[in-house]
């Protein structure tokens, strides 16, 4: 009687494992993944040139005597095409204290930045200005 059981419950476990591996394969069958691509990759990267730059300047909003100018924005020219632009404005201890967004002017390398809402820097503290763009 136990050797009856014992083949009784091997057959029904592989009926079983047959069933469910049926069910499952024919799941995945039906599944579908685009194509893709991954990988690393190499490659250069060197920095523009920044030439013909040029400040404009804006009255500050609480003039002091000796200190009513603030850079308004920035313009200059890259020596490569870029998409994109911007600046910042630093002072001698190397703080931020300006900067801004630029415009490409008409598909040329000459850019025109004007400074952020809080963008605006005392002539006085800049000593320093960083032009950041990309292609």
């Amino acid at each position: 009687m136990k050797r009856h059981l014992v083949a009784k419950l091997v057959g029904a476990t592989v009926l079983l494992g047959a069933l469910g591996g049926g069910v499952a394969s024919a799941f995945t069958a039906s599944n579908s993944v685009s194509a893709s691509y991954a990988g690393e990759g190499v490659g250069s990267v060197s920095g523009y040139v920044v030439s013909n730059v040029h400040y404009t300047l804006a009255q500050s909003l609480t003039p002091v005597m000796g200190n009513d100018a603030n850079v308004g924005g920035v313009t200059f020219t890259l020596n490569h095409a870029a998409s994109q632009a911007g600046y910042a404005l630093y002072d001698d201890m190397g703080s931020a204290i300006g900067g801004g967004t630029c415009v490409n002017t008409a598909g040329t390398w000459n850019w025109v930045c004007t400074a952020n809402t809080n963008g605006f820097a005392p002539v006085k503290d800049v000593a320093n200005l960083d032009v950041t763009a990309v292609n």
